[in-house]
């Protein structure tokens, strides 16, 4: 029976973690993913003490390795890789693992940061818009005429009003 050995990593995002073990070999298909942790199994079929959340079950580790999980905790996940698996999935594994796990990080936080910046856009646009329809409104009922030009992105309302 392998004894388990726990590495603290600083990887905190699930979607960024599978899509690093994918790259190195464990896809989506290969990886059981649970909302509470389950315990891992050895080599020989025994159920162990160890919990996970993502799980890599033996079969897709090795003909006599033991499963291979990762445990959500506050500060990151804690990778569990049995002593015997250890020769293969050890720290250069993790190392290589963390490195793959940190470009798509990387990916995923300039993704968001395009979202966002869209976003507050499409909003600034919106309020100008409204903004824009409220000085047309007001200036209709004090009877005023709105002539609107445009500069690139610079909007200007001259209210003019005609006396006779």
């Amino acid at each position: 029976m392998s004894a388990y050995i726990t590495s603290m990593t600083p990887m905190t995002d699930e979607e960024c973690l599978l899509a690093a073990l994918a790259e190195l070999g464990f896809d989506r298909s290969k990886v059981e993913v649970h909302a509470n942790p389950v315990a891992l199994v050895g080599y020989a079929g025994d159920r162990r003490q160890q919990t996970a959340h993502l799980v890599i079950r033996r079969q897709h580790v090795g003909s006599m390795s033991n499963d291979i999980g990762f445990l959500a905790t506050e500060t990151g996940y804690r990778a569990i890789v049995s002593d015997y698996d250890r020769a293969r999935y050890g720290q250069a594994w993790l190392v290589r693992l963390g490195a793959c796990y940190q470009q798509y990080l990387a990916a995923k936080r300039d993704r968001l940061a395009e979202e966002e910046r869209r976003r507050l856009e499409v909003e600034r646009q919106r309020v100008v818009e409204a903004q824009r329809a409220a000085i047309h409104e007001r200036a209709r009922t004090l009877g005023y005429r709105v002539e609107e030009t445009r500069d690139g992105q610079t909007l200007r309302l001259a209210l003019i009003k005609r006396r006779y």
